[in-house]
């Protein structure tokens, strides 16, 4: 009879993940969040040479905590050329394996320029989504190696958990900063209408009432009209500030 025992992690595999969830976690500041995440890798997946995250922004892509030169010049070449696989990852599909940069032809330009011009010889990406909506890319982690088939399987697997790792802290990131701008607009949203309270003599809806129309009128986001009034009430050092 097939053993049917399920395989089970090394235990350097065990050890390796613990670091990774050890040192990342989720921040306000998405940059140090994906410094955290890159830094990492480059410190805890031996193959890796080099980390940086991708992410599409306004239809673009860019490069968020590279780790070193080589990393934010490798995703620029494959951003120019409009083919690699930073970009099929951070769009496409859940990793990308490239053993040998001389070898492959899936991206002809850009391999030909990561190996000649910067002396990548393999490169892994994953892509960060979450199993909730693992069709809704948040971009992808991209790992390069200067050594031909650079990373092990062991190497791929801690690629993939980290990226997968890497992905909720960055939705728990987005997810702070957004709640901190909520709660910032509440805040400057209430003070702008008790300076419109105070120097009118009005109610709470009144003034509400009165900047939600300004807002409509000027098309100016209620949160920013809000700070105009909140900042034009302040003596102009205070308002700098």
């Amino acid at each position: 009879m097939p053993d049917s025992t399920p395989m089970q992690p090394s235990s350097s595999l065990l050890d390796a993940f613990q670091e990774m969830a050890a040192h990342v976690h989720a921040s306000e500041d998405y940059e140090d969040t994906y410094r955290r995440i890159t830094s990492t890798a480059a410190h805890t997946i031996t193959g890796c040479d080099a980390a940086s995250i991708s992410t599409i922004e306004k239809g673009k892509p860019v490069t968020h905590g590279p780790t070193g030169a080589l990393a934010s010049d490798g995703d620029q070449v494959q951003y120019d050329e409009g083919e690699g696989p930073c970009l099929d990852a951070a769009m496409n599909e859940r990793w990308v394996y490239t053993p040998d940069m001389a070898k492959t032809r899936r991206w002809p330009h850009s391999s030909k320029r990561l190996l000649n011009e910067l002396g990548v010889q393999s490169m892994l990406s994953c892509r960060l989504s979450l199993d909730a909506a693992p069709h809704q890319t948040l971009g992808g982690i991209n790992l390069y190696s200067r050594a031909r088939d650079g990373f092990t399987d062991e190497d791929q697997m801690l690629a993939l958990l980290l990226s997968s790792l890497g992905a909720v802290v960055v939705d728990a990131s987005r997810q702070q900063a957004h709640l901190r701008a909520a709660i910032e607009s509440r805040q400057i949203i209430g003070e702008a209408i008790g300076i419109l309270k105070s120097q009118g003599g009005i109610s709470s809806e009144e003034a509400f009432d009165m900047l939600s129309k300004a807002s409509q009128r000027m098309n100016v986001k209620l949160r920013d009209l809000a700070k105009q009034i909140t900042d034009g009430s302040r003596p102009a050092g205070e308002a700098r500030g």
